[in-house]
């Protein structure tokens, strides 16, 4: 679909917000490159879903027959009133609604904008969507039927203060208004009622300050006078502890320095090897730990061979264990990730640094719509990958990678200026990546089932 026009006529509709019109681009690039008959649009009450329904009936009057269904017709008179605003001509409401417009004739394509769907009852709806025409549903909750979801965007500080530009409010006003209407325009035009239990609780905290000094002053004296008490009352017991100085220092004097004969040392070396055997093999192996660790050849050659052989067999198989350990489940994560395959372009993508920016191009519905977007912009080098998003399958256009923000920008302003208006954004590779692996893993868990 070619919407070159209908880009030049929503240049010309100066009434709408900022995000209003960045929301209508989004909308042009989804029926310029997707093949869907039935578009459904959620709103929070207060969020502008009747302003976009006439933008887009002004929008789209040059091309399409358009119908309106608004809050102004009658539910039961609802399809009586398609065929009067499509082909002006009273409908029957006996007759269904497909064989009364299969029997007219129409030089433009049909489209029919109902705002407020949820008000009308499913069978309605389930009609309408299965005539030959497009249908644009705006509502404040889900609805059953099947094509795309759309979500309006919120408000933001630019639509606030294009709102407010008559009102003569500052931006912290214009903050605080935005605030409190989260979300809801209706609110944020209503103007801030002055609340006085504010400063009458404010005044009651003040007096109530004002009661509690003398108390904390009388604390913060007591509080003094204790510190200063444990100050200076332990200085009469100071001469306490040289006194027992000495008492700690007496076991130094018995040494067994006395022992003249080279025999009685051998004796007591011999008792201590008899009595205390574990003791020397845990010198022993201290000793070689730290030979080992500090190159010292004089400590390592005091020590018996067999036994620094013993520890360093040990520690060896000890380190080739936990090296076989622990290799053995990477070989095994690298084969399960070398085994999965992709579709699309993920391999590439997954093989990118998470640090790295990519640009989103665009979100598409199928094959085709790939196929025609590669048409349309042959000198755009995007990679593709599926995601799973609200039960659906999509194909995700990026351009990748970018080092940083700052050239990922770059690259979008060198776009076609189609794509630039359709609002290409920044994302990371490594949100990229998880959902990747999301969709794996839930393919995964679904053959599993």
């Amino acid at each position: 679909m070619d919407i070159t026009d209908l880009q030049a006529r929503l240049a010309q509709l100066d009434h709408l917000l900022p995000s209003q019109r960045e929301w209508l681009d989004r909308l042009l690039f989804q029926l310029a490159f997707n093949d869907n008959q039935q578009i459904n649009i959620l709103g929070a009450s207060g969020s502008g879903k009747s302003t976009l329904a006439l933008a887009i009936a002004e929008l789209l009057s040059g091309q399409y027959n358009i119908a309106l269904l608004d809050s102004s017709v009658n539910k039961a008179s609802a399809t009586q009133q398609l065929m009067q605003q499509w082909f002006g001509q009273p409908g029957d409401a006996s007759i269904p609604i497909t064989e009364q417009v299969a029997v007219t004739e129409e030089q433009l394509p049909l489209a029919v904008i109902i705002d407020d769907a949820e008000r009308f009852p499913p069978e309605l709806i389930q009609q309408v969507s299965s005539l030959p025409s497009l249908v644009l549903c705006f509502s404040a909750q889900s609805l059953d039927a099947a094509g795309l979801t759309l979500t309006l965007n919120r408000i933001t500080a630019d639509d606030a203060e294009q709102l407010l530009r008559h009102d003569g409010l500052n931006s912290i006003e214009i903050a605080e208004r935005l605030a409190r209407a989260d979300g809801n325009m209706h609110q944020l035009l209503q103007p801030v009622e002055p609340d006085h239990r504010d400063e009458t609780t404010a005044v009651a905290a003040e007096k109530h300050a004002l009661l509690k000094k003398p108390a904390l002053l009388a604390s913060s004296i007591a509080v003094l006078l204790v510190l200063l008490l444990i100050v200076f009352w332990p200085s009469q017991k100071q001469p306490a502890p040289p006194v027992r100085i000495p008492v700690e220092r007496a076991p130094v004097p018995a040494l067994p320095v006395e022992v003249p004969d080279s025999e009685a040392n051998m004796e007591d070396t011999a008792i201590n090897s008899t009595v205390n055997p574990g003791t020397e093999q845990a010198e022993t192996e201290v000793s070689a730990e730290t030979a080992t660790e500090h190159g010292g050849d004089s400590e390592a050659s005091a020590l018996p061979e067999p036994v620094v052989t013993t520890v360093q067999s040990e520690t060896t198989d000890t380190a080739i264990a936990s090296e076989e350990a622990v290799s053995s489940p990477a070989v095994t994560d690298t084969a399960e990730s070398d085994s999965t395959t992709f579709g699309y372009d993920e391999s590439k993508l997954l093989l990118l640094q998470k640090s790295q920016v990519a640009v989103q191009l665009a979100v598409l519905s199928s094959d085709a719509a790939l196929a025609r977007f590669k048409r349309a912009y042959p000198t755009v080098e995007a990679l593709s990958y599926q995601r799973s998003w609200q039960g659906k399958m999509q194909l995700v256009l990026v351009l990748a990678p970018f080092d940083n923000a700052s050239d990922a920008k770059a690259a979008m302003s060198e776009l076609p200026a189609a794509l630039r208006a359709s609002g290409p954004f920044t994302k990371t590779v490594k949100a990229i990546q998880s959902e990747i692996n999301a969709r794996q893993l839930s393919l995964q868990s679904g053959q599993q089932d």
